[in-house]
């Protein structure tokens, strides 16, 4: 995925208008990204970090994640609004994320004269939408098999191999906070949750950043 970003990059650089239509932005943690009046103008590519898609509940008052946005995702044209009367925001999660802002009309106007660098677009977002209908899946479980779910997840989109203790660590910005709005739930069950999964030696401490047992994954 690296590779076909650089790329689509690198063919729309082959255009004067380059600099014009395409801007590359830093923002950090817990900035809010992505907003409403950009969305249908702009497509965003993310090179680096993590970031949060929140439903705003405004009747509990609380946030619920319904996705985390991965380097090399594709953001933009309402990507993440399947109801289009709840609202949502995009967080940055880790310490620092990069993206790249392009004009919605000059990409695809661009991409529609290279199909396969177009293949690429198409492609992220069919992962995008993919991981957003997993975690309905993950809805309909109850509280013990949705962390399950969620840690596995996890592990596979952002956790980090450490061999020699055969564990996968995941980032520190997941902590029971996250894991409760990912998960639908309060923060004090999945404090107890927590426990039972280092009691089962799932994991290796309730406390973040949270190592999983490799062998106990189901992936």
């Amino acid at each position: 995925m690296p590779e076909k970003l650089d790329t689509v990059l690198g063919y729309l650089k082959e255009f004067p208008d380059y600099n014009k239509y395409v801007t590359k932005k830093t923002y950090t943690n817990n900035e809010k990204i992505v907003f409403e009046e950009e969305k249908a103008k702009h497509i965003f590519f993310v090179l680096e970090g993590y970031a949060a898609v929140e439903l705003e509940d405004n009747l509990r008052k609380t946030n619920y994640i319904s996705i985390f946005v991965l380097p090399y995702n594709v953001l933009g044209i309402d990507a993440f609004s399947s109801y289009p009367k709840k609202k949502h925001s995009i967080t940055v999660m880790s310490e620092k994320l990069v993206l790249y802002k392009i004009d919605a009309d000059f990409l695809l106007n661009i991409l529609a004269m290279k199909p396969d660098a177009n293949d690429f677009l198409l492609t992220s977002i069919a992962d995008v939408f993919a991981r957003h209908y997993a975690l309905l899946g993950m809805i309909a479980k109850n509280p013990k098999e949705r962390i399950y779910m969620a840690l596995e997840n996890l592990a596979v989109e952002m956790g980090i191999e450490d061999e020699e203790k055969n564990e996968i660590v995941l980032p520190s910005f997941i902590n029971q906070s996250v894991l409760a709005r990912y998960c639908r739930t309060t923060q004090p069950n999945i404090s107890n949750l927590l426990t039972e999964l280092v009691e089962e030696e799932f994991l290796t401490s309730k406390k973040s950043p949270y190592r999983i047992d490799k062998d106990s994954l189901d992936i």
